[in-house]
């Protein structure tokens, strides 16, 4: 698998830590409360970075990355958060926001339907991270999910959950 998909090292009670390196994202920001996230309101911005990473409805073989749809979130108010979706490109436009994402440690572990809510399973992160002696490091950002370029959204999720590290 590659560095992306495949299992991190060091997986320990289904957590590991990975690094991920400096990159260059270009997407689109969602800006909305806990619940209408819960309620699928970003699988139509997740959608739309899909499209244009895998090359939808340009010719065969132009998309402009075959890796991960990043999300990344800010939990800048009591009732919701900011989410930005994007892939690694440099190829901005009117409709692209771009977004410089600095080489970082992550606490990660992958989650798909067997592990519940996805909330949830961030709080045994939060618990595993603290009998391992990291700290969550808020100062960039809250999160970054990792999906599958090829992802269905209409289906029960299934995405890399990070939480920034020190």
């Amino acid at each position: 698998m590659c560095e992306w998909c495949g299992a991190p090292a060091g997986l320990l009670d289904g957590f590991s830590v990975v690094e991920r390196p400096a990159q260059t994202l270009v997407g689109r920001v969602w800006e909305g409360t806990y619940s209408q996230a819960a309620g699928g309101a970003l699988h139509p911005v997740l959608a739309k970075v899909q499209a244009q990473g895998t090359g939808e409805g340009k010719q065969a073989g132009a998309a402009l990355w075959a890796g991960p749809i990043v999300g990344i979130s800010w939990n800048d108010r009591p009732d919701g958060f900011r989410y930005f979706v994007g892939i690694e490109s440099d190829a901005v436009d009117a409709e692209k926001s771009p977004l410089k994402v600095p080489a970082m440690r992550f606490a990660t572990a992958w989650h798909d339907a067997s592990d519940g809510d996805v909330t949830e399973h961030y709080q045994l992160m939060l618990q595993w991270m603290e009998r391992e002696g990291l700290s969550w490091d808020k100062s960039r950002m809250h999160h970054r999910e990792e999906y599958p370029l090829h992802a269905d959204f209409s289906a029960p999720p299934m995405l890399r959950l990070m939480v920034p590290v020190r």
